[in-house]
């Protein structure tokens, strides 16, 4: 088990006339290795989940077991080994890049390192090794990360929190504002992370992506769980009952399978494997 929550949750401003019910009584599990998708219109209570993961917020009722390492208890003023828990939980907030400061590519990648007592040689290896696995060279190393592109940025960002090897990688967004490319180049590096064993949760408003990545789904709508399964048998669902767009490529295949070629949807995960079992099927008709 990776993380389990319990009856979970959550109020903003709740001394205030403004107070606002997040997330209500949620329970769900999420194992270790997976690849998970949170899903939902804005302000469904995607972000407040995953803040609680880390113990950046902490919920007013219920219980978050993380790994059977570390328990965040409702109701209680602070979260116990907080440090050790966002080492192992590694949260990278949408448009990360806002939040680098360090005069040089390498200083902002070792920072946390640094922050967690190691030495300063060991970490600056360290943050050259994770830069150098996200396709930056040492010709970025010495740079201001204020002169690089967005997507470069973004890569820069997800290095510190890479660096710290998290068992459980959450990322809010983490295409979002980058050109195709620089979407694609993140997320094989998050799917490479996840095939060697990092548990996965993402949150993320693109349905095709969410499908090609994702072996489960969890649809938040006003903040309370209203789907927690496959992607495939979400998308399958009558359309009146379904409160997202479906994915562009799960729409081609419906279309194929109106015409009867009788395509699997789970061949619509790799673009190139639909391509060859259309072709195989027209080769044999």
């Amino acid at each position: 088990m990776s993380i389990k929550v319990s009856n979970v949750s959550f109020t903003y401003y709740k001394k205030t006339p403004n107070k606002y019910q997040a997330l209500h009584d949620i329970s769900l599990e999420i194992p270790s290795n997976s690849f998970t998708g949170i899903v939902g219109h804005t302000g469904s209570g995607k972000s407040t989940l995953v803040q609680l993961f880390n113990g950046l917020l902490i919920p007013d009722s219920g219980r978050i077991e993380i790994d059977d390492k570390f328990v965040i208890e409702g109701g209680k003023k602070k979260v116990k080994h907080v440090r050790e828990l966002r080492k192992h939980l590694g949260l990278v907030f949408q448009f990360p890049e806002y939040q680098l400061f360090e005069e040089t590519v390498e200083k902002d990648v070792a920072f946390g390192l640094r922050n967690y007592g190691v030495d300063e040689k060991t970490a600056l290896e360290k943050a050259h090794k994770t830069l150098v696995s996200l396709g930056l060279d040492e010709s970025y190393f010495k740079r201001s990360p204020f002169e690089l592109s967005g997507g470069e940025k973004r890569k820069v960002a997800l290095a510190g929190i890479l660096v710290l090897e998290p068992k459980i990688l959450v990322l809010d967004e983490p295409t979002a504002g980058l050109d195709p490319k620089s979407a694609s180049d993140v997320m094989h590096l998050v799917a490479k992370l996840h095939e060697q064993g990092t548990t996965i949760i993402m949150i993320t408003h693109d349905m095709d992506m969410l499908f090609r990545y994702c072996e489960r789904v969890l649809l938040l709508k006003d903040g309370r769980l209203d789907y927690d399964g496959d992607p495939t048998n979400l998308f399958t669902k009558p359309e009146d009952e379904l409160s997202i767009e479906i994915p562009k490529i799960f729409e081609f295949i419906q279309i194929l399978n109106k015409k009867g070629l009788k395509v699997p949807y789970s061949e619509g995960k790799s673009k190139r494997n639909l391509i060859d079992f259309i072709a195989e099927r027209k080769a044999n008709k």
